[in-house]
């Protein structure tokens, strides 16, 4: 088995000394302790170690074990170089201001998954994605509103760097009244189709989910599960007004059962938005607009290292 690490320095807000403190540790591991072959790539830039990944793994037969040291903008970036490759394995160390798809394994979990040595002989699980409009998904993604905000914010962090500096991820926040007051994008008509099903309508947004975890703190998905075979699928009729933050302070707690009226939970295998307006996404970080969407899991298409043998849990079953 090779190996093969990918770090995000800006998983680590600039602290060169604490990233080479764990490069330090990953290497003296792999040299002294397991005496195997490994390759540590710095990530240079977003989307930089998808090629990265995918030219490694494709030059050799052997199996590889890719490692995402960082945040869920670097695993995503191993995800899509590694996927579709047989002999690729992908293990993640989390070190970014919020690792939503390790908390799949439960809450608490992140010294394990920083633990090289248990990560380098653990056993790898078979585990679902999302693929949507040519891009692969292993947690979450977001339509309409939610993507809105995360664009909007991205736009700020451009124009006020200063204030980007002041403020630091609390500048996110002020992404959202752009958002909110906006009736292109709370106010936007889908074409929805899910498993063959119609459910076309005004929505203030659409969520796709394969993990349960999302945003650091929030779990607006516990009936989903990233191994069963299935997406989990929120849709938002909820309009821009008081009422739509009691709901969202429901959503993102997982008690989506308590709006019934404006938060239609579906689950599925395969999902297509249409618009005649510009469509916002957000796929595990990374942003893009698009006038359609065609979705639907992969069942088992990466295998995910699972130390201290873990396994996925859900927070809850769902019985609405």
């Amino acid at each position: 088995m090779r190996h093969f690490v990918v770090v995000n320095p800006q998983s680590f807000h600039k602290k060169e000394e604490y990233m080479s403190s764990v490069i330090g540790n990953i290497s003296a591991y792999f040299e002294n302790v397991a005496k195997a072959e490994y390759t540590i790539y710095i990530s240079r830039y977003p989307r930089d170690a998808i090629n990265a990944v995918n030219e490694y793994v494709t030059a050799t037969e052997d199996t590889v074990r890719v490692y995402s040291v960082g945040g869920d903008g670097i695993l995503s970036d191993c995800l899509n170089g590694l996927v579709k490759l047989p002999n690729a394995e992908l293990a993640i160390i989390p070190y970014g201001t919020s690792n939503d798809f390790v908390r799949a394994f439960g809450e608490g979990k992140n010294a394990i998954f920083r633990d090289i040595a248990k990560q380098a002989v653990a056993p790898s699980i078979p585990t679902d994605i999302i693929s949507i409009s040519g891009k692969y998904v292993l947690n979450f993604c977001s339509i309409g509103f939610g993507a809105a905000v995360v664009i909007k914010y991205y736009e700020l962090c451009k124009r006020y760097p200063l204030l980007l500096k002041i403020l630091g991820k609390s500048l996110y926040t002020a992404g959202i009244p752009f958002a909110f007051f906006d009736k292109n994008i709370t106010l936007q008509k889908y074409e929805v189709l899910i498993d063959g099903e119609r459910y076309d309508g005004v929505y203030m947004g659409i969520d796709l989910a394969n993990g349960s975890r999302y945003g650091g703190t929030q779990t607006p998905f516990p009936m989903a599960h990233p191994a069963d075979g299935q997406m989990e699928i929120m849709l938002h009729s909820c309009r821009a007004n008081p009422y739509f933050f009691i709901v969202a302070k429901d959503f993102i707690k997982g008690r989506y059962y308590k709006h019934p009226k404006v938060l239609h939970h579906k689950s599925a295998k395969e999902v297509v938005i249409r618009s005649n307006a510009p469509i916002y996404v957000n796929v595990d970080g990374e942003t893009f607009c698009s006038a359609k969407i065609d979705a639907k899991i992969i069942p088992s298409a990466v295998k995910i290292v699972a130390p201290d043998r873990l396994e996925y849990v859900r927070s809850i079953k769902d019985d609405n």
